[in-house]
């Protein structure tokens, strides 16, 4: 009896856990918001990094492998 007890008990806890919201409502995830894109003054999306490589690998490895 009590172990049917303590394991129906469990499982009603596993249960709420994983039915419970992680965040509030109204303040937002701080993972969500970390993983939206940076904008400038513009709005236009901002890139961090080079760009000038178009292809998949550096121009000096991208030589050496064409030899």
């Amino acid at each position: 009896m009590k172990s049917t007890r303590f394991l129906s008990s469990l499982l009603v806890l596993a249960f709420l856990c994983a039915v419970a919201p992680a965040c509030s409502k109204k303040s937002g995830c701080p993972a969500t918001e970390s993983l939206k894109p940076k904008t400038n003054k513009k709005g236009e999306f901002v890139s961090k990094g080079k760009k000038k490589d178009k292809g998949l690998f550096p121009k000096k490895m991208a030589k050496k492998m064409k030899k």
